[in-house]
């Protein structure tokens, strides 16, 4: 079954350094440019993903067409240190009749308070996967310019049970929080869902703030 990444990420759990691990996998697809308009046409949705009743947490994004978004409605900001799952979009599967069926492809894009916390997003994340080097494994990343800092969009995998599973990751920062956008399958899985991470990472956007 698929692990809940998201959760050990930005927990900062078990996880590998930027700096200590090397391109091993480089053979594993890190696209990093979107497919043609007609491929975006006919097979992802342009979301807009306003479950929220707060607009601060409102947000757009492409994700396949088949696939189903998860009632995830936030009602409070996260105080510091907290973390809030914003949206959880799902690869259809046995998933949506039996609780205990395997999960395979999903993205989820979640939000923690790092009030406080003056790095930018890619200082910010990799100051977590320093935390500890056990069990993951970089596979490749790269850093965007943003208004907010520099933005890392990182590639990694590591075992869950008998599982191998590929996680895409990349966090943004607005004011006091932290958007981090997850994509993970397992190896086999990944074959397929590489270009919907890929897609997923570089389409999400947040909605702009309402002026008060």
């Amino acid at each position: 079954m698929l692990f809940s990444f998201r959760r050990t990420v930005i927990l900062g759990l078990a996880l590998c350094s930027l700096v200590a691990c090397t391109s091993k996998g480089a053979k594993v697809p890190f696209p990093t440019t979107l497919p043609d308009e007609q491929v975006l046409d006919d097979t992802y949705n342009r979301l807009h993903h306003d479950l929220s009743p707060l607009s601060a947490y409102h947000f757009q994004i492409m994700i396949p067409t088949p696939w189903k978004t998860l009632s995830t409605k936030i009602t409070k900001a996260p105080e510091k240190g907290g973390l809030a799952d914003v949206g959880i979009f799902r690869e259809p599967g046995d998933w949506m009749k039996n609780d205990n069926a395997p999960i395979n492809g999903e993205i989820s894009v979640s939000v923690l308070n790092v009030e406080g916390d003056t790095q930018t997003p890619a200082a910010w994340l990799e100051t977590i996967l320093k935390k500890n080097t056990k069990g993951f494994t970089v596979l490749n990343h790269r850093s965007i310019p943003s208004a907010s800092g520099e933005v890392s969009d990182i590639l990694i995998t590591y075992q869950s049970g008998s599982d191998t599973i590929i996680s895409r990751l990349m966090a943004l920062k607005r004011g006091n929080e932290m958007f981090v956008i997850t994509g993970s399958d397992t190896a086999k899985g990944y074959e397929k869902t590489a270009e919907v991470f890929a897609v997923a990472v570089q389409t999400f956007k947040l909605d702009p703030l309402e002026k008060k």
